[in-house]
């Protein structure tokens, strides 16, 4: 990642349960930078995915996976269809981390595994070794720390080598805190705090989920400069509830 992406603000927003992959000509068009695909709670098969990121990376909108687990197989398909990267939840320590990197990126900074004429190179990849090395720099690593195991230890997480950034997921994170859905509370803000230091230490970007823009700017405020906000489930809900409310008032 380079000087210029590591000080940008990126803006996104999830991806949930909608499989229809001209979305992403909307996210393009509203001036977002990314797009979650929710493959931890969502139900998305293999070959909805696929069509999916193909559209959002021909868009210009990268398509960053979130996997339900670090596993080799879903890493494997998901970075082969040609994902700009993955989120993985729950990670509990830097030997996570350790094993997503392994299985997300080629050598010498993993081990993940080669097939290269697919979708991830365009069906062109070239030099073969120019080509590894630059889909290590493409492919993003994210760690969401939602876990108090991962927080005590998200400066070695941060600092592990491979891992490009560090998300925080707030709802989980402020149950594991005891301080459930308390957005403004000075536990999970020193969290927030203590994540987006562990990262600029460590020369990666952090971000957070929520729909909450008082916790943006407050995070915005502690360096982290990736934010995901809202989905399409949600827009669809508030939208559909806007047009009935206005249907109401006819009568």
């Amino acid at each position: 990642m380079n000087e210029n992406e590591k000080n940008a603000v990126l803006k996104g927003s999830m991806l949930s349960e909608v499989c229809f992959p001209n979305i992403a000509m909307m996210y393009k068009n509203a001036g977002l930078d990314f797009t979650i695909i929710d493959c931890e709670h969502g139900a998305f098969d293999y070959s909805q995915v696929a069509a999916t990121v193909t559209a959002f990376r021909l868009s210009g909108v990268r398509a960053i996976v979130r996997i339900p687990e670090i596993r080799r197989e879903p890493i494997t398909k998901y970075l082969d269809m040609g994902a700009d990267g993955l989120l993985v939840p729950m990670v509990k320590d830097a030997d996570d981390a350790k094993r997503l990197v392994g299985f997300g990126k080629y050598q010498p900074t993993g081990n993940r595994g080669l097939s290269i004429n697919r979708a991830h190179s365009r069906y062109a990849p070239g030099d073969m070794n120019e080509y590894l090395a630059a889909a290590n720099r493409r492919v993003r690593l994210y760690a969401q720390i939602e876990l108090v195991s991962a927080l005590e230890d998200v400066e070695r997480i941060a600092a592990v080598d491979g891992i490009d950034g560090i998300f925080v997921g707030p709802t989980d994170l402020s149950m594991a805190l005891g301080v459930f859905n308390r957005l403004d509370s000075p536990v999970l803000l020193d969290a927030c705090r203590r994540v987006a230091e562990a990262a600029g230490a460590a020369g990666k970007v952090s971000g957070i989920i929520t729909g909450n823009a008082g916790l943006i700017s407050a995070c915005r405020a502690f360096g982290m400069s990736v934010f995901c906000m809202g989905s399409e489930t949600r827009l669809l809900s508030s939208g559909l509830s806007n047009i009935a409310g206005k249907l109401s008032d006819i009568g």
